[in-house]
């Protein structure tokens, strides 16, 4: 009966997600200033979302993300590229003051995923 439950179990059990892609670059240090602050915008679903990025030190920072799915906290790495991930969502600068977030979203119904695009603003 052990081995019926366990097998359920393992198929039931959710993949783990990189907190980022192997062989990843970290920036060496970033400029604080660039990213500190509070970034608003609209979701995918033009819903209300914020970014409070805190404690820029190197290429790590804390970030508070909320959105109409909740509040999310995370110490997060910034790689080179400029971005960092939180939860199922990615947080990318553009340029001084705009940044874009791409976020999966799964289709409870199909489990199919979609990669939404929306874009923040720091607030000055």
């Amino acid at each position: 009966m052990s081995s019926i439950m366990s097998i359920l179990q393992s198929a039931y059990a959710a993949t783990p997600q990189p907190l980022f892609a192997p062989g990843t670059k970290f920036a060496t240090n970033v400029n604080a200033s660039q990213w500190q602050g509070t970034w608003t915008g609209k979701d995918y679903n033009n819903q209300p979302m914020t970014f409070q990025i805190t404690k820029v030190n190197g290429y790590r920072a804390n970030v508070t993300f909320q959105s109409a799915s909740g509040l999310q906290y995370q110490k997060v790495f910034i790689a080179a590229n400029n971005s960092f991930r939180i939860g199922d969502s990615s947080f990318t600068l553009v340029k001084n003051g705009n940044a874009k977030v791409e976020t999966v979203v799964t289709n409870p119904n199909t489990g199919t995923q979609t990669l939404q695009t929306a874009y923040v603003n720091q607030k000055t």
